[in-house]
């Protein structure tokens, strides 16, 4: 099959970005082109086109005020699908599935969108369900967004999980991968690796006021936290303010290619969505938080299943010092054999070879319908 992966975004870091990753993973075989924003980390996309040399990339523009940039960037996506007869548009996000829906009145190629977060920011909410006739979502908490803020229903809606590569993420010696990064190996170190968006970095701060309360309970803790975003600078202010109290226990590190090192690394770590999944697969103790508001709290064996479809977003305790502090505790004890318990459900469920199974399916139905 031939596939358009249309990414809006410039490339940078992200989760939707790991999303397409997988997808170009798990797509190997096929014919795939990707279009992403002008701004993107040209080292990133070096490595994508060298790690995938079949793949064609095409830098576009689509954000900003620029009405002629956008007509001669749609006009070139068209002549592509055209010229290497594209059978799908795969829209990675809302923006991408307005392009697509252009795309597909000027092409008659057939799209899907894909729904990475809760979309807070669209307006006109009522009016996507007329242009996107099928979406997919990577947890089922966006399913309700999209029935009760947007309307759609309940047959354009499609659940397709996240998937890692589970030869990759994979447990390896603890001591050795602190060794290997010059951490001390009596550190307890509490891992959170995010965007530092407004949403997601938000969780950094909170995670940063709970940290007394939780040296308190266990003063061997240390932060390490790795992200880049528009909040990392008053992200940094705390933690050096929180630093000078208590010491150097907080470090703050940019995104690395070696997050594999850095999660066996950790005692424990904070997060959601794909940072969630990888960090289970190589058995370590999770804590599911997206925003600042609520968060899913401790993964365990008995709540692993409504994780996966919630993609570790869920709403369960309210974010606040206390409860951050208890669901951390509790992490830092959790079992070895409970670990790799969760880390098997994971293996079985969330590999990259099943998520694209079941985006193939819902490609093939679609072209089929057109």
């Amino acid at each position: 099959m031939n596939i358009l992966i249309l990414f809006s975004q410039p490339w940078k870091v992200g989760g939707a970005e790991t999303h397409v990753e997988a997808m170009l993973s798990g797509f190997q075989h096929h014919n795939v082109y990707l279009s992403v924003n002008k701004g993107s980390n040209l080292e990133r996309l070096k490595l994508i086109k060298e790690q995938y040399p079949k793949l064609k990339v095409m830098e576009i523009q689509s954000r900003g005020i620029n009405i002629f940039r956008w007509l001669y960037d749609i006009y070139r996506l068209a002549s592509l699908i055209k010229t290497s007869h594209i059978n799908i548009i795969s829209a990675q996000q809302r923006t991408s599935g307005v392009w697509a829906w252009l795309l597909q009145k000027m092409t008659k190629v057939p799209f899907v969108v894909t729904m990475h977060d809760s979309w807070h920011r669209a307006v006109f909410k009522k009016l996507y369900p007329k242009l996107f006739p099928i979406i997919i979502v990577v947890g089922s908490h966006l399913e309700k967004v999209l029935f009760e803020q947007f309307g759609f229903q309940k047959q354009q809606v499609s659940f397709v999980n996240n998937g890692i590569d589970i030869n990759r993420f994979v447990s390896k010696d603890k001591l050795w991968a602190k060794q290997n990064l010059g951490i001390q190996p009596d550190d307890k170190m509490i891992l959170h690796v995010s965007r530092l968006s407004s949403i997601k970095g938000a969780v950094a701060l909170a995670i940063i006021d709970s940290l007394p309360l939780v040296l308190s309970k266990d003063p061997d803790v240390k932060l390490t936290i790795i992200g880049e975003g528009p909040l990392r600078s008053e992200i940094e202010k705390k933690a050096m303010l929180l630093n000078q109290q208590h010491g150097n226990i907080i470090e703050i590190k940019d995104f690395t290619n070696n997050l594999i090192m850095w999660y066996n690394a950790a005692d424990m770590i904070i997060g959601e969505g794909r940072v969630a999944i990888e960090s289970l697969a190589c058995e370590k103790p999770v804590v599911a938080i997206r925003n600042s508001n609520n968060f899913f709290g401790l993964v365990t064996s008995d709540n692993i299943i409504e994780g996966v479809k919630v993609n570790f977003d869920g709403d369960k305790y309210q974010v606040n010092n206390i409860n951050l502090t208890e669901e951390i505790v509790k992490a830092l004890s959790v079992s070895s054999d409970e670990c790799s318990t969760i880390a098997a459900y994971i293996r079985d469920h969330m590999s990259i070879d099943s998520m694209c199974v079941k985006y193939m399916k819902l490609f093939e139905e679609w072209t089929a319908k057109r």
